[in-house]
């Protein structure tokens, strides 16, 4: 064991399952916090707290004395912009209120962001995007929860750190960000009906330039930089280190599942997807898959809302490299690697 003891906020998504793994592998004792079961060993302290509910995170983060790490990965999504900063600021001012004051030998704080920081959500933003760009306007949550962070650590010897990714990539069952489950089960279903891999975007997005972050690299750029002295108090662009055009990797992705691409036909996937539960019920038995169910595997919903984004997104990995973190991955073996990882599962056939 290393004594490093890790307490992981939203530990049910795909970052903070995966970082759970990571640390466990390396020896660290992890605690995670999630309303619901995560997908993970008996080797994990699961804490099933309501971080919305400040007297429920206050009475469930108990005997949390010997963390030495905190990793806030937590995410809600809300129905407005204005309710989404809302219910994440609530969220994390009521983990650290809860968890904090009860630590006696914590050393770092991580606080995972993204890209909406520069406003990529809003529309065309400065590319690539650097960590000292401003923030956009109207500000995202996480300028809020960086203030609570920064108020936390007044007075206190604790380090703290955030990583930046974008269009993070892996495997977790009901993850609300995750562009590699939504593929491969459209792959999947367009393979059953016969028809070719249309890119269900816009044409403007086919053509504008993006970029992707392996769930892998991100973890361990996390792991990075809440042990490394050299990034104490610093934010980090995560991202593979490389950019495409949908254009280009469309027609690769297509022959990954042994598919014919077919060009673009703009089309909503959360409609696209209501009439087809029976179908996925039908090729989980035709091919002995795990049961999971159509609309939590996937999400639809995000999924629409990247492939409608027509201007570019891409960040500069340039500081991270130079502090320390020069790990990079080429996105297209990624997304093989990711597929075969799916299939191994028995998720896809």
């Amino acid at each position: 064991m290393t004594g490093k003891v890790a307490l992981i906020a939203g530990v049910g998504g795909m970052c903070g399952s995966n970082m759970a793994q990571l640390l466990h592998g390396k020896g660290w004792k992890v605690i995670g916090v999630s309303r619901g079961t995560p997908e993970l060993g008996p080797w994990l302290r699961h804490v099933p707290a309501d971080l919305l509910d400040a007297g429920d995170a206050k009475a469930k983060l108990t005997d949390v004395e010997d963390v030495t790490h905190v990793f806030y990965t937590a995410l809600l999504n809300g129905r407005t912009p204005g309710e989404e900063n809302e219910l994440n600021t609530r969220l994390c001012a009521n983990f650290l209120d809860a968890a904090l004051p009860r630590i006696g030998k914590l050393e770092h704080v991580h606080v995972l962001e993204g890209v909406k920081q520069y406003g990529y959500h809003l529309g065309p933003y400065r590319t690539p995007a650097r960590e000292d760009d401003p923030a956009c306007v109207p500000a995202y949550f996480y300028e809020a929860q960086h203030a609570l962070v920064l108020k936390a650590q007044r007075g206190q010897s604790w380090t703290w750190s955030t990583a930046r990714p974008g269009a993070v990539c892996g495997y977790a069952n009901g993850a609300r960000i995750n562009l590699m489950t939504v593929i491969a089960v459209y792959a999947t279903i367009m393979k059953a009906l016969g028809e070719p891999l249309v890119f269900p975007g816009t044409q403007a997005t086919y053509d504008a330039l993006t970029f992707t972050t392996d769930v892998g690299l991100l973890n361990r750029a996390m792991l990075w930089a809440s042990t490394d002295p050299r990034a104490a108090n610093q934010a980090f662009n995560i991202g593979n280190g490389d950019a495409f055009r949908w254009n280009f990797m469309w027609e690769r992705v297509a022959g990954m599942f042994g598919m014919q691409a077919g060009g673009v036909k703009t089309m909503k996937l959360a409609e696209f997807m209501k009439d087809k539960a029976g179908l996925w019920a039908d090729l989980q038995k035709r091919h002995g898959l795990v049961a999971t169910d159509l609309f939590r595997l996937a999400p639809w919903t995000y999924a629409d809302t990247v492939f409608s984004r027509s201007w570019d997104n891409a960040i500069s990995t340039v500081k991270a490299n130079r502090f320390g973190f020069t790990e990079m991955m080429d996105s297209e073996a990624m997304m093989r690697r990711v597929f075969a990882a799916f299939r191994e599962r028995r998720v896809i056939p």
